[in-house]
């Protein structure tokens, strides 16, 4: 970095690292797992209430660092915000903590700094460790010198950055409260049977004719029958890339794996909306729920993940709905790498609603998920203005006044 005005300080001797915290053991606190970390989000997105025996220990307005491969190149740093005043919780000791010294910085602005590309490659580069376990060294971040703004100016370029991410997060929590709207109605139509009958009353609790079927009373003129009824399966346009030739491509479109947003590439081998389903690895929840990404747009897609549509009346959002709502633990095969094989996935047994109910369930549905679209689509764009802004303010590039 280079600015007038800036002085040049080691970051030891304004951020304190890993700063000491004490939880009595067996004390019950709040626990933040590594996969309550999302990707470039400062959000964090839950956490566990449960006793205390080890663990990295923060405060809010601490920021955690992933400091081990993927998940620091995956962008899992976050800005704590899920306690209470005074209250210490603790997580992953996977995580390096960061927090302001007095006089020198501020909790805001060193997210700010962590997130930002010079300090993530110093980070990246300092790794060490055997393949696949590679950690950051806490001593070489302690230790890089840089050029820092005064606590007025820290305060500015944080205000500045937060007002982008607080509208992405705002999205965000839109598109949960459209996805609980969403469950909710495909329960009460899909699993409760209380779908509108034809005087749009309640269909079961209003004495709609039920009738026996190999999975329980279903609604007269439904029907039982296989996955493959409902869904296409298109593994088969997968084309796997290694690390290596991730990196040598234009971070463009997507590129999901079993469970996540791996990457960006240069190329897309998938145009529109689709369902992905781990297929092998990380394919069920502790609940024996399928792990599941709604996606949308051009995108490219390894071959850990099966990618399904939905087929005939079936939207794609029925389909993602459908298994939301269907354990699937007893398809999984394979002790030391659970795998949903394509054979034991289109054997699931489920109902068949009559085409006149998924019509108006899928007309209704829509609405819902195109206004996800909408604001994650907006989000992309205010992604790329902090990201952009960001950059600039650290360096200097930018100044405010």
């Amino acid at each position: 970095m280079s600015c007038n005005e800036w002085q040049e300080y080691t970051l030891k001797d304004v951020i304190e690292f890993n700063p000491k915290e004490s939880i009595k053991k067996g004390t019950l606190s709040k626990k933040v797992a590594m996969d309550k970390l999302d990707t470039f989000k400062r959000k964090i997105s839950g956490y566990e209430e449960t006793e205390f025996t080890s663990g990295t220990k923060f405060r809010n307005g601490d920021t955690l660092l992933a400091r081990i491969t993927p998940c620091l190149e995956n962008g899992k740093t976050a800005r704590v915000d899920i306690l209470e005043d005074n209250e210490v919780g603790f997580g992953s000791t996977e995580f390096i903590v960061m927090r302001e010294k007095a006089g020198k910085t501020i909790n805001d602005f060193i997210y700010y700094l962590s997130i930002s590309p010079e300090f993530r490659n110093v980070a990246i580069k300092s790794m060490t460790g055997s393949s696949g376990r590679q950690r950051v060294q806490k001593d070489v971040l302690e230790n890089v010198d840089i050029l820092l703004p005064s606590i007025e100016e820290q305060e500015k370029i944080a205000n500045i950055l937060s007002s982008l991410d607080d509208k992405i997060e705002l999205n965000n929590e839109m598109n949960k409260t459209l996805e609980e709207m969403a469950q909710a109605l495909f329960k009460r139509w899909f699993v409760d049977f209380e779908f509108p009958n034809e005087e749009g009353m309640p269909y079961k609790s209003s004495g709609g004719e039920m009738v026996e079927s190999e999975l329980g009373m279903i609604p007269k003129e439904w029907e039982v029958g296989y996955f493959s009824d409902i869904s296409e399966i298109h593994d088969s346009k997968r084309i796997p890339l290694s690390k290596m030739e991730r990196e040598k491509r234009e971070n463009i479109y997507p590129y999901y794996g079993a469970a996540s947003l791996m990457d960006y590439v240069d190329d897309y081998i998938f145009d529109g909306v689709y369902i992905l389903m781990g297929e092998d690895g990380t394919v069920i929840d502790s609940e024996g729920y399928p792990i599941l990404q709604y996606v949308y747009g051009k995108f490219w897609v390894n071959n850990h993940a099966h990618v399904l549509r939905g087929k005939n009346n079936f939207s794609n959002e029925y389909l993602y709905l459908l298994l939301k709502n269907t354990k699937v633990s007893h398809i999984v095969t394979g002790a030391v790498q659970p795998k949903i094989n394509q054979k034991n996935l289109n054997s699931i047994r489920c109902v068949i609603p009559s085409d006149d109910i998924l019509e108006k369930f899928n007309s209704m549905i829509k609405s819902k998920y195109e206004y996800r679209i909408k604001n994650e689509d907006e989000n992309k764009v205010l992604r790329e203005i902090r990201d952009t802004v960001l950059t600039k303010l650290m360096s200097g590039e930018i100044r405010v006044k």
